[in-house]
């Protein structure tokens, strides 16, 4: 077992590098990879515009267990035409991630596809994703019906009074929900406890508490399509996402091999990479670090006169479903009350966002890849002088610049090599001003001294990604501001980053004078995802809202031994 692992590992490290792979460049026998597919968890299928839709998803290996292959993973609403509402990138811990989505007053109603997938799964030929059904509907917007519409699915009304929840349990034998009472009024406290987690149930669960709509909706099975895509093979995102990528050549649009790449995400806390293309023109660039901008910079590392030869273009990671018959849906007349009272509640709550909103977590910054190495000018520090030369003359005592125009170039001071003689000196320096690399001198030379921070000199000959470099000079601008000339070789692109986590609002009314003056309309009164039962016993406690109606405790997910659960338990809130 012990061998085949290692083989597995060393198949990773020869082909990781790329995050898809055309069939006729994979050397190997992809059927040895291990299958993961994706599994997702959300909070309703009917939702009204300015609800938010709540979900989960987990990675799973073919016994449904979480794998840990994976790092990245893809969360995608589309309408029926592939028209995407959101696409999201969450970062994965031990194979789950969780994320939201609020649905804005523009989104029209109808049938919506929420299906979420790895860049590995979207290898398999079936369960590349797992897709699910959200119906939307919008009291905000008049609904205007096209021709072409053929398929017609029915929201029916049904009475809270036709529901006997007394003694309904979803529970199996072993794991239980309970509550401390079954009938609460507005703004009780809700005790619930999860009672006789045994091994067999212990795992990474979803715990919702949201009142039953009064719609029944049509059997409509989740089932896994069949996925037709055999054109590339999608490499598992092992450490972190990969960018990746092609180097074509203008005259021939052939691939250019041994190019080399930079990345920078810009930010306080940014991000610097570098990759070569390999004899297939490909790069690819894996990123682990968490990042909040929406742009970076791609340059080709070549000299100026060359890079017009040579184009950059970037690997797509959209999963386009296939487009299906556009669909209408028809309400029930009976709704109508319920719509109203629905979307005043709605109104209500999201006026009071301010003070209800969820918190995000934050992330701890990573520091660059040189750590802390050399030496910093903090400016501030200094007397200040009109240009970046003088600078460099007067206070940065570790770095020069020298010659002029076209010219001009930087260089640091060796204190093992005073004499200029070693074998590095002829290297130029990594420049870098806010992690983007300098690669026309001038940029750097007549910038405006009065906006930049720091400078670091790292004296020592560095080797970063494909490439040695004498040292290392790093600029930090005071605004982190700083943009390259854009031009063939520099281009400025889209990059989504990885959604942030929360820890969504759940109000608690013991000694809170400022909330019991403040509405409470909510229909979700908890939503834990990742939630981790490793005892025998849980327990947690919520309030209720002073929305009336029967309420769904529901647990799902799987167990840490692959068993899929689902176990509801009903309470009912009543006006005190």
């Amino acid at each position: 077992m012990r061998s085949n692992i290692s083989i597995l590992l060393m198949l990773f490290i020869g082909l990781v590098v790329f995050a898809q792979i055309p069939p006729n460049e994979i050397d190997v026998d992809v059927a040895v990879f291990p299958k993961e597919k994706p599994a997702l968890i959300f909070n309703s299928n009917i939702l009204l515009a300015g609800e938010s839709l709540l979900y989960e998803i987990a990675i799973l290996n073919d016994s449904n267990i979480k794998s840990t292959l994976s790092k990245i993973a893809y969360v995608t609403l589309q309408n029926e035409n592939d028209s995407i509402v959101f696409s999201h990138k969450l970062k994965l811990d031990r194979g789950v991630a969780y994320g939201d989505f609020f649905i804005p007053s523009t989104l029209k109603t109808g049938t919506y596809r929420l299906f979420g997938y790895t860049n590995f799964s979207r290898n398999n030929t079936v369960d590349a994703f797992n897709l699910k059904y959200v119906y939307v509907i919008n009291t905000f917007l008049k609904d205007v019906y096209s021709p072409k519409l053929t398929d017609t699915i029915r929201l029916n009304a049904i009475s809270e009074r036709d529901f006997d929840f007394s003694g309904k349990k979803d529970n199996d034998q072993i794991l239980k929900i309970n509550t401390d009472k079954q009938i609460y009024g507005f703004r009780d406290k809700v005790a619930l406890a999860i009672e006789n987690i045994l091994e067999e149930n212990k795992g990474n669960y979803v715990l919702s508490v949201r009142k039953i709509n009064p719609v029944k909706i049509p059997n409509r099975a989740d089932e896994p399509i069949k996925n037709d895509f055999s054109e590339t093979f999608y490499i598992p995102e092992l450490r972190g996402e990969i960018i990746s990528g092609v180097v074509l050549s203008h005259s021939d649009n052939n691939p250019a091999a041994n190019k080399v790449v930079s990345l920078t995400i810009p930010g306080k806390d940014f991000v610097f990479k570098m990759a070569k293309t390999n004899k297939n023109g490909r790069f690819s660039i894996s990123v682990s670090e968490e990042y909040n901008s929406e742009n970076c910079i791609i340059q080709l590392i070549e000299p100026s006169q060359s890079t017009e030869n040579y184009s950059l273009k970037l690997d797509s990671k959209q999963f386009i479903l296939n487009k299906v018959n556009p669909s209408i849906l028809k309400l029930d007349p009976n709704l109508k009350s319920w719509l109203q009272d629905r979307s005043v509640q709605i109104q209500i709550e999201n006026a009071y966002y301010d003070e209800k909103r969820d918190s995000i977590l934050t992330v701890n910054p990573h520091q660059p890849f040189f750590d802390n190495l050399g030496t910093v000018y903090n400016l501030d520090d200094y007397t200040r002088f009109n240009s970046v030369r003088e600078t460099f003359i007067e206070i940065v005592k570790l770095a020069a610049i020298r010659g002029s125009d076209e010219n001009s170039r930087f260089l640091v001071y060796n204190d093992y090599d005073p004499n200029g003689l070693g074998k590095f000196n002829d290297i130029p320096p990594l420049v870098l001003v806010d992690g983007m690399l300098i690669q026309n001198n001038n940029e750097l030379i007549g910038y405006n001294a009065n906006q930049i921070s720091s400078i670091r000199v790292i004296k020592e000959p560095y080797r970063y990604g494909p490439n040695l470099y004498s040292g290392i000079i790093s600029v930090k601008t005071k605004n982190n501001d700083f943009v390259p000339t854009l031009s063939s070789n520099v281009e400025a692109m889209k990059i989504q980053p990885k959604i942030r986590k929360k820890k969504y609002f759940s109000p608690n009314y013991v000694n809170a004078k400022k909330l019991s003056r403040i509405p409470d309309y909510r229909v979700q009164l908890l939503w834990q995802p990742k939630l981790e039962l490793s005892s025998e016993n849980y327990s947690n406690s919520f309030f209720t809202s002073d929305v009336p109606g029967i309420y769904e405790i529901r647990l799902e997910g799987f167990s840490d031994l692959g068993t899929p659960k689902i176990i509801r338990s009903y309470f009912e809130v009543r006006e005190n």
